[in-house]
C-alpha cells in the first residue's frame, strides 16, 4: 500500500507536461520596423513559478518553446523602447497568423544621425550637415530642407523670410544645388516659400559654402547637396502633411528585392489668396501656384551593385493682374529622369549616372509672348580607386548638353492706330562639360587633397570658353579633439547676358510704382536689391555669346570637440570674382572688368543632435563689395547687393517627456543694401523722384524670436505629430521695404509679418 500511495501523491503534485510553443513578432510602434535583439520573457500567470526566454531575430520574429501553458505574462525589453509587460490569454497565440506586438519607442521618436560615407565624402575646409529629423523641428522653417539652411553660418537672411541661397555673399545663380548626382535648375518655388523637394525624400542635406572639391563645377559660389534616399523594404509606409503653404504625401515600400518611394506636394497659396476680398489689391502681386513630385525605384544587383531610377519635377505658375496691358502669366516647369548605376568593391567604386531633363519657361501678356523650351542631357561617370588605406584617387567627367528653342512675339505701337508685330524664333545648343581628378593622401595626422578640373562651356553663337581650375585642401589633426583645415582654388562658370521674365514690360523691380506707370507724383516702394533674385527667368538671351566667370576662393578654419557633445567651429574666407561678360557684338567695346570681392569670418557652436538638448549658435561677419577690377585691385567700389555685415542665429531644441519637443530661434541680422530715393525734383507741375547711389543705404537691423512646440502620439501603426509654430513672438516691426511719397523727402517703413501662429499636422504610417 505504501508504494501505491506514494505514486498517487506524486501524480497529484507534479506540474503539467511542458509541450506548448508560441511564435510572434516584435515591431516598433508607429514606424512598424522589426526590432532585432529584443529579449522576450514568458512568466507564469498563476500557480507554480516558471520562466522561459527568447531573443528576436533580425526580422523581429521570436519563438517561446517548452511552455507549461499558453496563458502567461509576456515581457519584452528592447533597447530604445519602453518596457512591455502584459498578461496574454491562450487564444492570443492560437490565431491563423503569429501575433505582432508593438513596443513603444522612448522619447519623441528616433533621431537618425547622418553617418558620412567615407567612400564618397570629399575633403573640404567647411561642411555642415542637417538630418531630416533635425530639419523637421527648426522653428520658423516649417520642415523645409533648404529654408532650414538659412539658420547656419555663411547663409544670408532674405527679406520677408523668403527662400534664396546666398552663401558667403555669392549670388544665388553662382551656387549649384544638387539632387543626387546632378544639379536642379531651381531650388525654390516662386516666390521662395518652399523648396522643390520634400524633406521626406532626403537622407540628408549638406552645404559647402566655398572651396568644394573638383568633382563639381559651373559654380563660383557654394554647393548644396540634397542626398535622396531609397524606399523602405520592411513593409508599406507613408506620411501626409499639411502646413501653412502646402500639403504633401509620401508612400514607400518593397518591390521584389528593391523598393519604391513616391512623393508629391501642392502649394495652395493661390487658393487661399483667391478667397480674399477683391479690395485687398492682392491681384497686384500675383497668386503663386506650384507643385512638385519625386519617385525613386531602387533595385540591388549582384556583387555589390545597385540600380536606382529617379523621376522628379516641379512647376510654378503666377498670374500678375491689374497691370493694364502688362497683365502677365509666368510659368516655369522642369521634369527629370535619372538612372544611377553604382558598384562598390573593397578597393574601388564606380558610378555611372545618365539623366534627361525637360525645362519650359514662359511669360504671356496681351501683346507679348516669350517662351523657351530646353531638352537637357546630363551624364556623370566616376571611378574611385583605393590602393592603400592612406591613399585614394578619383577620376571622372560630367556634362550638361542643352538644346533649346526660344520664341518671342511682341506687338509694338508704331502709330496712334497701328501696331507692329516683331517676332523671332531662335534655336541653338549650349553645353557645360568637365573632367576632373582628385586625390587624398594621409601621412600620419596630415591629409592632403589636391585636385584639378578642366571645364569647357559652349554657347549658341559658336562661342566657347575653357578653364583649368587647380584646387587644394589640407587638414591637420594635432590632437584628437582638434582639427585644422584650409583650402584654396580656382572656380569657373559660364557668364552671359540674362533675359528676365519679370523685367521685360513691367515696372522696374527695384522700385514698385503704386499709383501709375510714370514714377511722377506717385508713391514708390524701394525694395532691397537682393529681392531681384526672386524673379522667374527664361534663361540667357538666346542671341548672346557666353563668357567665363572666374573666382579665387581661399578659406581656413578649426574645429574643437568640447566636452558635453559640444563642437566649436571657426573659419575665415575670401572670394574674388570676375564677371567675364563677353561683347554683345564683335564691334562692341570691351565690357568693364566688373566683379565682386567678399571676405569674412564665421563661428558655430553646436551640440550633438542625439542628445535631449540640441541646438547651435552661429555668427557670420561678412563684407561684400562690387566694382571694377584694375589688375588685382577692385576699384569704383560700392556695396554688393548681397552685403550683410552681421548675422547671429541661436537655435535651441529640447526633447521633453511624453513626446513633447520645445524649440526656439532668435536672430539678429543687419540689413541688406538698397538704392534710396534722396529727394524730389520740382518742375512746377510735377515732382520727379531723385534716386541716390546704387546700394547707397542699408535696411534697418532685423531681430525676431520664434517659438515652436511639437507633440507626437505613437499609435500601433501610425505616428501623428502636430506643431504650433509662433513666429515673431514679441511682434517686432521689422522694416523690409521703404515707401516714398511726394515730395520724396522722408520714407516710411513697410513692415514684415507680425506675430504669426502657424499650425501643422504630420501623419506617418
Amino acid at each position: 500500500m505504501i508504494p501505491s500511495l506514494v505514486f498517487v501523491a506524486s501524480l497529484l503534485t507534479a506540474p503539467a507536461p511542458a509541450t506548448a510553443t508560441v511564435q510572434g513578432q516584435v515591431r516598433s510602434a508607429g514606424e512598424r520596423t522589426p526590432i532585432a535583439g529584443a529579449k522576450i520573457f514568458a512568466t507564469a500567470k498563476r500557480g507554480p513559478a516558471w520562466t522561459r526566454t527568447a531573443v528576436s531575430t533580425s526580422d523581429g520574429n521570436f519563438k517561446l518553446a517548452d511552455l507549461p501553458s499558453r496563458e502567461f505574462v509576456l515581457i519584452i525589453v528592447a533597447s530604445g523602447h519602453e518596457r512591455f509587460e502584459q498578461p496574454t490569454p491562450a487564444k492570443f497565440w492560437t490565431g491563423r497568423r503569429p501575433p505582432v506586438i508593438f513596443v513603444q519607442p522612448t522619447g519623441a521618436g528616433k533621431y537618425r544621425t547622418i553617418v558620412a560615407d567615407s567612400r564618397s565624402e570629399r575633403l573640404t575646409p567647411s561642411r555642415t550637415r542637417l538630418a531630416p529629423e533635425e530639419v523637421a523641428v527648426i522653428p520658423g522653417s516649417q520642415g523645409d530642407p533648404l529654408r532650414a539652411l538659412q539658420n547656419l553660418p555663411g547663409n544670408a537672411r532674405i527679406p520677408f523670410g523668403l527662400g534664396l541661397l546666398v552663401l558667403r555673399g555669392a549670388s544665388p545663380n553662382q551656387t549649384q544645388v544638387f539632387f543626387g548626382e546632378h544639379p536642379i535648375p531651381r531650388a525654390f518655388h516662386y516666390p521662395g516659400l518652399a523648396s522643390v523637394m520634400q524633406a521626406g525624400v532626403l537622407a540628408g542635406i549638406e552645404y559647402v559654402p566655398s572651396n568644394f572639391d573638383s568633382s563639381r563645377g559651373n559654380a563660383v559660389g557654394g554647393l548644396v547637396t540634397m542626398t535622396p534616399r531609397v524606399g523602405r523594404r520592411d513593409g508599406i509606409h507613408g506620411h501626409a502633411k499639411l502646413d501653412i503653404v502646402s500639403a504633401g504625401a509620401l508612400i514607400e515600400g518593397p518591390v521584389g528585392k528593391g523598393s519604391f518611394l513616391v512623393a508629391a506636394q501642392r502649394g495652395y497659396l493661390d487658393w487661399a489668396l483667391g478667397r480674399l476680398p477683391a479690395d485687398t489689391g492682392i491681384d497686384n502681386f500675383g497668386k503663386p501656384k506650384n507643385f512638385d513630385y519625386q519617385a525613386i525605384f531602387d533595385h540591388p544587383l549582384r556583387a555589390g551593385a545597385s540600380l536606382t531610377t529617379r523621376i522628379l519635377g516641379a512647376r510654378d505658375e503666377i498670374k500678375l493682374a491689374n497691370w493694364g496691358e502688362n497683365d502677365r502669366t509666368l510659368d516655369s516647369t522642369f521634369h527629370r529622369i535619372d538612372l544611377v548605376y553604382r558598384k562598390r568593391r573593397p578597393r574601388w567604386d564606380v558610378l555611372l549616372a545618365p539623366s534627361v531633363r525637360l525645362d519650359r519657361g514662359a511669360t504671356a501678356a496681351e501683346k507679348t509672348l516669350l517662351q523657351r523650351r530646353d531638352t537637357v542631357g546630363l551624364l556623370r561617370a566616376e571611378l574611385t580607386v583605393r590602393p592603400t588605406k592612406w591613399f585614394q584617387i578619383t577620376v571622372g567627367a560630367d556634362t550638361q548638353l542643352d538644346g533649346y528653342r526660344s520664341v518671342s512675339r511682341q506687338y509694338f505701337q508704331v502709330a496712334p492706330q497701328q501696331t507692329e508685330l516683331r517676332s523671332s524664333d531662335d534655336h541653338g545648343f549650349t553645353s557645360s562639360s568637365g573632367a576632373y581628378a582628385t586625390a587624398e593622401l594621409t601621412i600620419r595626422r596630415v591629409t592632403l587633397a589636391p585636385g584639378v578640373r578642366a571645364s569647357l562651356f559652349t554657347g549658341p553663337l559658336n562661342s566657347r570658353a575653357a578653364a583649368a581650375d587647380p584646387r587644394l585642401v589640407v587638414r591637420w589633426a594635432p590632437h584628437r579633439r582638434v582639427t585644422l583645415s584650409a583650402g584654396a582654388g580656382l572656380y569657373s562658370q559660364a557668364s552671359a547676358y540674362g533675359r528676365s521674365a519679370l523685367a521685360e514690360g513691367l515696372p522696374g523691380f527695384e522700385y514698385i510704382d503704386l499709383l501709375s506707370l510714370s514714377y511722377i507724383n506717385a508713391d514708390l516702394i524701394a525694395i532691397p536689391g537682393i529681392l531681384r533674385q526672386l524673379d522667374l527667368s527664361l534663361g540667357v538671351d538666346p542671341r548672346a555669346p557666353i563668357g567665363l566667370m572666374r573666382a579665387v576662393q581661399v578659406s581656413g578654419g578649426a574645429r574643437v570637440d568640447l566636452p558635453g557633445s559640444l563642437a566649436l567651429e571657426a573659419s575665415g574666407f575670401f572670394r574674388a570674382v570676375r564677371d567675364g561678360l563677353p561683347r554683345r557684338e564683335p564691334d562692341d567695346p570691351e565690357p568693364p572688368n566688373a566683379g565682386t570681392m567678399t571676405y569674412g569670418f564665421e563661428a558655430l557652436l553646436r551640440r550633438d543632435l542625439s542628445r535631449r538638448l540640441h541646438g547651435w549658435i552661429s555668427y557670420t561677419y561678412m563684407h561684400a563689395d562690387r566694382g571694377v577690377w584694375d589688375s588685382r585691385t577692385l576699384t569704383e567700389r560700392t556695396p554688393s547687393t548681397f552685403d550683410q555685415r552681421h548675422n547671429l542665429a541661436m537655435v535651441l531644441l529640447l526633447k521633453l517627456p511624453h513626446r513633447w519637443t520645445l524649440g526656439g530661434r532668435f536672430r539678429v541680422v543687419t540689413g541688406v543694401p538698397f538704392t534710396p530715393v534722396v529727394g524730389g525734383l520740382h518742375t512746377g507741375v510735377e515732382v520727379r523722384p531723385i534716386r541716390g547711389p546704387t546700394n547707397g543705404a542699408y535696411m534697418p537691423t532685423f531681430h525676431q524670436l520664434d517659438l515652436r512646440i511639437d507633440k507626437t502620439w505613437v499609435q500601433r501603426r501610425t505616428i501623428v505629430s502636430a506643431y504650433l509654430d509662433v513666429q515673431n513672438v514679441y511682434n517686432r516691426q521689422n522694416a523690409e521695404v521703404l515707401q516714398y511719397s511726394p515730395p520724396y523727402d522722408r520714407p516710411r517703413a513697410g513692415y514684415g509679418l507680425p506675430i504669426l501662429p502657424v499650425i501643422g499636422v504630420h501623419v506617418r504610417y
